[in-house]
């Protein structure tokens, strides 16, 4: 008599050969990095990469899924970073919801939004941030093994615990700001807040400037290309601009731009460049300002290196 195997349900994840290659979400995407969309069949292997074991709960398309994982998964990855346009996470909010997560004992019963930065390699966390930035909290708080120095206690249950990801590709600007603010029209008018990154730069430069301006206004010249100790406006702001760029910097962050300057400022005054003739020098010990002793070369390495 022949006796018929059982059959064996094939697992969702499948065992990793020794000698297959191994598919990160980096190497997926730096084909397209100069394309302005991906191509859906590298849509599965993405995601796989991304977040190895998560599950399809439901797909509206091949470009529209919604998945779930467990915490664990969602943020070990480190895939997720905020939106440009989202407002920055407060961090004492992060930190009360996650208290509160952790108070309640009840599933992390949430949806997050993303849309895929395949440029970037990343996925812009449209709505979630804070609940996401808590969990990361909480995430970093579960590798402490010593419980004494761990004040949420054991986290390993609600790492374990499962989560929804609602997952776009291909979208664009302005269909995330769509999403965004579908998201959130139920919320008062005042709480809706899309930033405008390079209005916020443009505000922090001219603001720098207007200050350094008015504390050193014998140092600004008209010309096109002043004598040193001296600089045209314009040239300061390209110099600033740069200095910006490089630093990345942000709203919450533009306070360190005038703490720069006045500390450059303070460095080159204890020791001036050689090239600094006495005269030069001499203007510079009665007005204060040493900044401009340096080239615009010069002292764009200067404030971005201290």
């Amino acid at each position: 008599m022949l006796i018929k195997k059982p059959k064996v349900a094939a697992s969702a994840y499948p065992l990793q050969m020794d000698d297959e290659k191994v598919e990160t979400l980096e190497s997926l995407l730096a084909p397209f990095q100069q394309k302005e969309t991906i191509p859906t069949d590298i849509i599965s292997s993405m995601l796989r990469a991304s977040f190895p074991h998560h599950i399809l709960a439901h797909a509206y398309s091949a470009q529209h899924q919604i998945i779930k994982m467990t915490i664990h998964d969602l943020i070990q990855g480190n895939y997720i970073t905020n939106w440009e346009y989202n407002r920055p996470p407060d961090r004492e909010r992060c930190e009360d919801i996650a208290k509160y997560i952790v108070a309640s004992k009840k599933p992390v019963d949430t949806m997050m939004y993303v849309c895929l930065n395949h440029k970037k390699q990343k996925y812009d966390m449209i709505d979630g941030i804070h609940r996401y930035t808590a969990l990361s909290i909480l995430f970093e708080q579960s590798k402490h093994v010593d419980l004494i120095t761990n004040e949420y206690g054991d986290l390993s249950q609600l790492m374990n615990s499962m989560i929804l990801l609602n997952v776009r590709m291909n979208a664009t600007e302005g269909e995330k700001t769509d999403l965004f603010l579908s998201l959130n029209k139920s919320n008062p008018v005042s709480e809706l807040y899309l930033r405008n990154p390079e209005k916020e730069k443009q505000e922090c430069i001219e603001e720098a400037v207007k200050d350094w301006h008015k504390k050193y206004k014998s140092h600004f010249s008209s010309t096109n290309k002043p004598n040193r100790p001296n600089i045209n406006r314009d040239r300061f702001m390209d110099i600033l601009s740069e200095v910006y760029d490089r630093l990345k910097m942000t709203q919450e962050t533009m306070g360190k731009l005038g703490e720069t300057m006045r500390r450059v400022n303070q460095m080159i005054s204890q020791n001036p460049p050689k090239q600094a003739s006495a005269e030069m020098q001499k203007k510079c010990k009665e007005t204060g300002c040493w900044l401009f002793l340096y080239s615009e070369d010069a002292l764009m390495n200067l404030l971005v290196k201290n």
